[in-house]
């Protein structure tokens, strides 16, 4: 892979409620950043065409504290083309006003809009490593890839832009599992590509983990 971008779409799936957190868990701090904020800056430094940012519940919210060079709230119905920082590569914000009916629907709204294959990571992962990300790009082509740990296939995952029709027929909260039966999988030695946080004690965990040196450097 050399020096220039990608033609893949970064997407972050960040809709969902997180309602077992008791908080919006996309801005709970993780050591001095928002839990989301990890992920955004993860796909930022990875060489991609474009990058796609999925919201829904506490849309405006994140968009706030996450964007605030944004200074555009309420979150518009169309796409916005936000950048983070100065000099911050761009992010196309998406609206999913159907989140409630389950990760497919965000998964959809990216792939409308995106312009090529799609590299999905969720908001509430932020320990993927970057060196696995790029590892998953390294293998993109016309089939999907993912990185796995231990025999359980986790995130990043890519999907080709040859499986946007069946990303629209996609239901439910299943997201793009159903399209991966002939999944490329790269196992990966550290478990941040399948572990999320949905609750306050898997923050709490992770953190404990974290300080006995069991992650590998991001």
């Amino acid at each position: 892979m050399g020096g220039g971008a990608v033609e893949v779409s970064g997407v972050v799936l960040a809709a969902g409620g997180g309602t077992r957190m008791g908080q919006p868990k996309l801005l709970v701090p993780l050591e001095g950043k928002p839990l989301l904020q990890w992920v955004l800056e993860l796909v930022e430094r990875l060489p991609l065409a474009e990058r796609i940012l999925v919201l829904g519940a506490h849309a405006e919210l994140l968009l706030r504290d996450l964007f605030p060079q944004a200074n555009c709230s309420p979150l518009a119905d169309a796409p916005l083309d936000l950048s983070r920082r100065p000099s911050c590569p761009p992010w196309l914000v998406v609206r999913n006003p159907c989140w409630a009916e389950g990760m497919s629907t965000s998964l959809r709204a990216a792939a409308q809009v995106a312009r090529h294959g799609l590299l999905v990571f969720l908001g509430d992962m932020p320990w993927v490593p970057e060196e696995g990300a790029r590892a998953v790009l390294a293998h993109v082509g016309d089939r999907p890839v993912a990185l796995g740990y231990r025999g359980q296939r986790g995130f990043p995952v890519y999907l080709p832009l040859s499986l946007r029709p069946e990303i629209s027929r996609l239901s439910g909260d299943r997201g793009g599992r159903d399209l991966l039966s002939h999944c490329l999988v790269l196992e990966w030695d550290h478990p941040g590509v399948v572990r999320d946080v949905d609750t306050p004690e898997d923050l709490t965990s992770f953190i404990a983990d974290h300080e006995r040196h069991v992650w590998a450097d991001r």
